[in-house]
């Protein structure tokens, strides 16, 4: 007997379809529902969540948060990052995630959005996300040292707690003239419960009498850090981390700056995230080879 072919749609999301969402997060990721429900708390009243539905059921989403990026030329951009796509088990290989992305550059471009952002989740998603018109256009200078490699502590160095509005201007401030993304400050918030949840969090850094910002996890393993984000000039980089040890022990640190902080000894570049324009002018302005900032992404 011939089976039915399901009836499928393509939409924004409607309130009471949130508890669905959260399902299919958790069976796609495993994530924690602490997390998830924090992620539905702090993302804010602007994210949009398109969903494909199969026979009224929701199969396959996505969530587009907004922010802003900035152009090499001070210009500003309006944008939308393409957060948590995920298909449940049953449907997939059925090309629902490309419909979906599909569908989101047709809502976009008649939205006036200027362009979409997304952070592969891993490597060889660069690819995938390639056949779909993503660019790669950001990446990190990396870094990773044992704690014992660390600068020892300098007079007049100090790391504390800060909140996410505070963090936020910081941050502005120190990518000035960077090609870079801009979060809201919901989306900082964001960044602090996840920070906090792993025992880390958000910090202010004074070094060298020079201001900056760190965003620290702690990995899987409890001993390890992970900055993702440290921003303080390179050649504060060292004293930073030595202030910062102190209110993050543990064995081994792993730091993501911009790419083009140069100067940390040891330091290499990755790709991050990738960027699609729908603005033609906006992308020239952008310029081929621009190595963007994202930063946290919330991976």
């Amino acid at each position: 007997m011939r089976k039915e072919r399901a009836m499928t749609d393509i939409r924004l999301s409607r309130p009471e379809e949130i508890p669905a969402q959260k399902r299919l997060w958790k069976t796609a990721f495993g994530d924690d529902d602490a997390f998830i429900d924090w992620f539905y708390d702090c993302r804010g009243p602007e994210a949009q969540t398109p969903v494909v539905l199969e026979d009224g059921a929701v199969v396959s989403m996505l969530t587009l948060l907004p922010h802003t990026l900035s152009l090499p030329d001070g210009g500003t951009a309006s944008a939308r990052y393409v957060y948590a796509l995920a298909t449940d088990p049953s449907a997939r290989s059925k090309g629902y995630g490309r419909q979906l992305l599909r569908w989101t550059d047709a809502f976009l471009k008649e939205q006036g959005v200027d362009c979409l952002t997304i952070v592969p989740a891993e490597p060889s998603l660069f690819k995938f996300f390639a056949t779909v018109d993503f660019t790669a256009s950001f990446s990190t200078r990396k870094l990773e040292l044992l704690k014992d490699m660390l600068e020892p502590l300098m007079e007049g160095d100090y790391a504390e707690p800060v909140e996410p509005a505070d963090y936020n201007a910081i941050r502005n401030r120190l990518l000035e003239g960077v090609p870079a993304v801009h979060y809201p400050e919901q989306l900082i918030r964001l960044q602090q419960g996840m920070s906090a949840m792993s025992g880390g969090g958000l910090y202010r850094v004074v070094a060298g009498g020079m201001e900056g910002c760190a965003a620290a996890e702690y990995l899987e393993d409890g001993e390890s850090v992970l900055f993702k984000e440290l921003l303080l000039p390179p050649e504060q980089m060292g004293r930073g981390l030595a202030a910062l040890e102190k209110r993050l022990p543990g064995r081994r640190c792993h730091v993501r700056t911009p790419a083009g902080w140069e100067g940390m000894k040891g330091s290499y570049l990755q790709p991050f995230a990738m960027l699609k324009w729908y603005d033609s002018g906006k992308e020239a302005r952008w310029g081929a080879g621009t190595h963007g900032y994202m930063g946290l992404g919330f991976d």
